[in-house]
């Protein structure tokens, strides 16, 4: 079917025009005090549906393996597997724009369809501000960022994925953290519309919290995954680089974490509005200055797989437009505040300020070599040393003040919550300390020795996949005699990309993680390989669960305590 791309990019500019149109029509009669014409809502929910059509009509397009539109014979191909398939919608610069900005306008619709009917009357204001921002975002993608252009003569056939991405972990990844973003857009109209009200109320405040733990669980769900997929994928046996990309989705998270906390106090009393107020404004700018970090071009990363810096420019100023216009209201309206008397507890202050502290410490640390460069002062990276030793104080500090706060003056969730942080600074704390590896080159037969286990190469298989090939080692690690695990690691070759890849093998318990890398052939049957022997790994991830269950399981517990 000819027509399907050029019915997706309709969709779009239908998309476009009802939100800059429900934008422009509902802030002039709220501005002049007449009724709003449009109904906010139900027009909420058609742009969300145009935004699904187009999203669903490039998902057919991969499907059929359409090389006449450019980003499909980009990031397609015939053999790529199903799910693949659904990861290369967003495996590229285009359709990750359109995933962030399915996510955004989704995110919109549910508070249109999920908000108390007490709250229909305020709420044309922030479906207003959002139906802006996805005015916004449209705009860049329609006019930068079009993922139906068409290409002719079509492609024989298409580039394929990218075989880094070709994990399960980066096609739930992307989702996860856009879904958190969005959410945290949600708390920050929110926040605009009650100061453009000059009402800020524990109602606000709950009504925030009400949306920024779903936010919050999914950011660290995508953080999560994200980490497990540079631990699996890319083969140097570290969960965390301090890389640009991951420092943009760790931004939004600690002041988001920060956010939940003050948001806690502002439903209970009142208090601590201003910082419930900026800490909700600055999470979701945090979130696109990560889009921007990560689209652009701007900064070099291993995770950066869809750079053009000629978008740069476009994506500079859409982040400056939105976070210059929230700063802007802020500081007109925050003086029409009411000041609160209620004073906070000087542990959560202090949390409050650790929190702030760290995202500034990241922000620098990430951003520094991108001014350098401008500066044309030459190149500097940022990495792990800096990090680990200017933010070990604040990670010190802070379990020391939640031991401090008291696990008995807690609730449930918030026990389990503050225990998955405990897990994971463990974890942190094990997997640093007690890490071996080493080096060598191994045939089949051999036998290495490290940290009291046993590796033996016991063969080398050829293996064919649809779209690549391989060579998987097949490795016993014993202790004392006694078969502990066994690893498979692979070196696979990409037909389509001509692209070689090293995929780890991995086995793990509650306590160890065996990890060996298949790296160049250096004999008959003998391989350079790497072998590492970890602990406490998993308790990372672990830890991040416990959050997440701590975190819902509040949100269930308030919904419970409203109803009765």
């Amino acid at each position: 079917m000819l027509w399907l791309a050029e019915l997706g990019f309709i969709a779009l500019l239908l998309a476009c025009v009802a939100s800059l149109l429900l934008a422009s029509t509902t802030l002039f009669a709220l501005i002049k005090h007449r009724q709003v014409l449009l109904p906010v809502r139900e027009w909420s929910y058609a742009i969300f549906a145009l935004i699904v059509l187009a999203f669903a009509i490039l998902l057919l397009l991969f499907w059929r393996n359409d090389f006449s539109v450019l980003y499909v014979a980009q990031h397609g191909h015939r053999q790529l597997p199903p799910l693949m398939k659904v990861g290369a919608l967003w495996g590229g610069h285009e359709g990750s724009l359109l995933l962030w900005l399915l996510c955004l306008s989704g995110w919109s619709a549910c508070f249109a369809l999920f908000s108390a009917k007490s709250e229909r009357s305020v709420q044309p204001l922030p479906l207003a501000i959002l139906a802006l921002i996805n005015g916004c975002f449209l705009i860049f993608i329609l006019f930068f960022s079009d993922p139906f252009v068409r290409v002719f003569p079509p492609a024989v056939e298409g580039r394929d994925l990218n075989p880094m991405l070709q994990h399960i972990g980066l096609i739930l990844h992307p989702p996860l953290l856009y879904l958190g973003y969005g959410g945290f857009a949600i708390c920050s109209v929110l926040m605009l519309s009650s100061l453009l009200r000059g009402t800020f109320t524990a109602e606000t405040a709950r009504q925030c919290l009400l949306w920024a733990k779903p936010a919050w669980c999914f950011l660290t769900a995508g953080i999560i995954l994200g980490s497990w997929w540079a631990y699996s994928e890319l083969g140097w046996g570290g969960w965390w680089f301090w890389d640009p990309v991951e420092n943009a989705s760790l931004l939004p998270w600690l002041t988001a974490s920060a956010l939940l906390h003050s948001l806690a106090v502002s439903q209970r009393t009142g208090g601590l509005h201003h910082w419930s107020i900026l800490l909700a404004l600055g999470t979701f700018i945090l979130s696109l200055l990560g889009t921007l970090i990560v689209r652009s071009g701007v900064l070099v990363s291993v995770h950066a797989f869809a750079l053009d810096e000629l978008r740069a420019l476009p994506l500079f100023i859409l982040f400056t437009f939105l976070s210059g216009a929230s700063f802007l209201v802020y500081a007109l309206r925050a003086n029409r505040q009411q000041a609160s008397t209620t004073k906070a507890s000087p542990v959560l202050l202090g949390a409050l300020l650790l929190f702030s502290s760290a995202a500034l410490i990241v922000l620098v640390g990430t951003l520094y070599p991108m001014f350098y460069r401008l500066m044309g002062w030459g190149q500097i990276s940022v990495g792990a040393p800096y990090f680990n030793l200017v933010l070990l104080p604040f990670g010190l500090f802070g379990l020391l003040l939640m031991c401090y706060g008291g696990f008995d003056r807690q609730r449930l969730p918030q026990c389990i919550a503050h225990a998955g942080v405990l897990l994971t600074a463990l974890g942190i704390a094990s997997s640093a300390l007690q890490r071996h590896e080493i080096s060598q080159n191994v045939s089949v037969g051999e036998t290495v020795s490290l940290a009291g286990y046993e590796f033996k190469l016991r063969s080398v298989d050829l293996l064919a996949h649809p779209n690549f090939t391989s060579e998987q080692a097949i490795i016993d690690v014993s202790q004392q005699g006694k078969l502990v695990a066994q690893l498979m690691p692979e070196r696979r070759f990409y037909t389509a990309r001509r692209q070689q890849m090293f995929e780890p093998g991995i086995d793990w318990n509650a306590f160890h993680d065996w990890y060996v890398v298949m790296g160049e052939k250096s004999g008959e049957q003998r391989y350079a390989m790497r072998f590492y022997v970890q602990s406490g790994i998993r308790w990372i991830w672990w830890g991040g669960g416990l959050m997440i269950i701590g975190v819902l399981a509040s949100g269930w517990q308030r919904r419970q305590a409203c109803a009765g």
